[in-house]
């Protein structure tokens, strides 16, 4: 009934975005956004209705949770009006260049300029999450097929669960911070997108769910879990049953904070596309492969890598 009522009200509120947002760019990544919501539910009712298949499941999950990613950067930028036109900005700013705060500054540095460098770090740092998450994914499903990931106890050092967690939190971790470096750098101009409470859902649905399961199989492991269970697969079938139970409560939320994006409308410009072909063309995933290949085409990790290099070097010197 939870999962039921995510799709309905998570569908009605596309098509109100459908309505009211004129923006076609901006239109797709906010679907693909919401849709996250549905996805998770589905995902975790047919883990829990499908015999032996969690791990599949998972892992569909975990690579549609690196589009939703990408979506929300790509919205970010077009809302300020893309790449060239939001490094403008950035180079207009007062301040000559931001601060990492510690423990951020020991691996980064101490600053970033504004301008070119504060975006490609804000823009690599959270996608290198849509990179790392479906390969962690597959890996994840080939250490299942070997028998060594060992997701029934986290704590062993001889199978591959707990090192998953460790690159997927790193990974995590360096996506929510180049994010809330970008807001902060550009909480002006995202004031009026209604940023704060966007995020906070989208970050609750993808980084709230990945650690609640984490705490789960820790208790589990330590013998703390309040709940008797006999086996991983009990495990992983009570985290499916209170995901499918929370997405209800998360389509709420995701309604208020998205509402009927009221905040894209352009009086001068009209909808023309239909609800399906809007949903058609959110599917289309081939904006996500060819910025990844302009990246790496165009060097921007590489730069940036680069960049960090000289500057370690300009610090050993002193």
């Amino acid at each position: 009934i939870c999962v039921l009522f995510a799709v309905v009200i998570t569908l009605c509120q596309i098509r109100m975005q459908i309505i009211w947002n004129s923006n076609q760019a901006m239109r797709k990544h906010v679907i693909r956004i919401l849709m996250m919501v549905p996805v998770y539910g589905i995902q975790c009712y047919f883990a829990l209705v499908v015999d032996n298949a969690t791990i599949y499941f998972d892992a569909l999950r975990e690579c549609y949770e690196a589009v939703v990613i990408y979506s929300f950067v790509g919205l970010l930028i077009g809302f300020l009006g893309g790449e060239r036109h939001l490094i403008y900005v950035m180079e207009q700013k007062p301040q000559d260049y931001v601060k990492h705060p510690f423990p951020a500054n020991v691996c980064l540095g101490d600053t970033l300029t504004y301008g070119e460098d504060l975006f490609r770090f804000a823009k690599i740092g959270s996608l290198q999450y849509v990179v790392v998450k479906p390969i962690t994914a597959v890996i994840t499903i080939a250490l299942q097929r070997l028998n060594i990931y060992g997701e029934e106890d986290l704590l062993r050092l001889d199978r591959g669960y707990i090192y998953i967690v460790i690159i997927n939190s790193f990974s995590q971790a360096m996506a929510i911070y180049s994010l809330l470096l970008f807001y902060k750098s550009m909480s002006a101009e995202l004031q009026p997108l209604g940023f704060i409470p966007k995020a906070i859902v989208l970050k609750s649905v993808i980084f709230f769910t990945y650690w609640q399961g984490i705490m789960f199989r820790l208790l589990y492991s330590i013998g703390l879990f309040p709940i008797s269970l006999e086996s991983e697969n009990e495990m992983a079938q009570l985290l499916d049953l209170t995901l499918c139970i929370e997405m209800g409560g998360f389509a709420v939320a995701q309604w208020v904070a998205w509402g009927r994006g009221s905040e894209f409308f352009d009086e001068n410009e009209k909808v023309t596309e239909s609800y399906g072909s809007s949903l058609l063309g959110a599917a289309n995933l081939g904006d996500l492969w060819n910025d990844a290949k302009e990246a790496v085409q165009n060097g921007e990790v590489k730069r940036l890598l680069k960049k960090k290099e000289v500057e370690a070097m300009n610090l050993g010197d002193l």
